[in-house]
């Protein structure tokens, strides 16, 4: 229909937009974080967005305007210009910029986040070392 899926890919917010990862109805009196998935752990997820919510009230992050527009449809230029990056598009995305992140460790504690941080990576390449039936159908025929 529309050519597009309406997941976020992109670090921004908006109103009635689902193209925005962080998405906050105009009447809603709520805000509604489009970027976790079901393969997060509900209970860490919740803790880092309420530590992440905290922070931006503690210390007046201004997050700039709302975007009301289709989101994919700027240019990486464009997108550079207004300060939107790009979500992780991989679990070795998301680790990397897991640990960059001081409030992960601030929130989980040094330990717990380098646990985590260790354990997705084994899941990580446990994942990119695993031979998938698609890849046997493409490339078994050829050889």
């Amino acid at each position: 229909m529309s050519g597009f899926t309406w997941a976020p890919i992109h670090v921004s917010f908006g109103s009635n937009n689902r193209t925005n990862m962080l998405r906050v109805p105009l009447a809603g009196g709520r805000v509604e974080c489009r970027a976790v998935d079901m393969s997060c752990n509900p209970y860490l997820a919740a803790a880092l967005m309420l530590a992440a919510g905290l922070e931006g009230i503690r210390e007046n992050l201004d997050p700039g305007k709302p975007h009301g527009e289709n989101m994919y449809q700027h240019s990486e230029e464009e997108l550079n210009a207004m300060g939107v990056t790009h979500l992780p598009r991989s679990l070795e995305e998301a680790i990397d910029a897991f640990e960059a992140d001081p409030l992960t460790k601030e929130v989980f504690g040094p330990l717990m986040a380098e646990t985590f941080a260790k354990f997705k990576r084994d899941e990580w390449e446990a994942y990119n070392t695993h031979v998938s039936q698609w890849e046997m159908d493409r490339y078994l025929k050829f050889f």
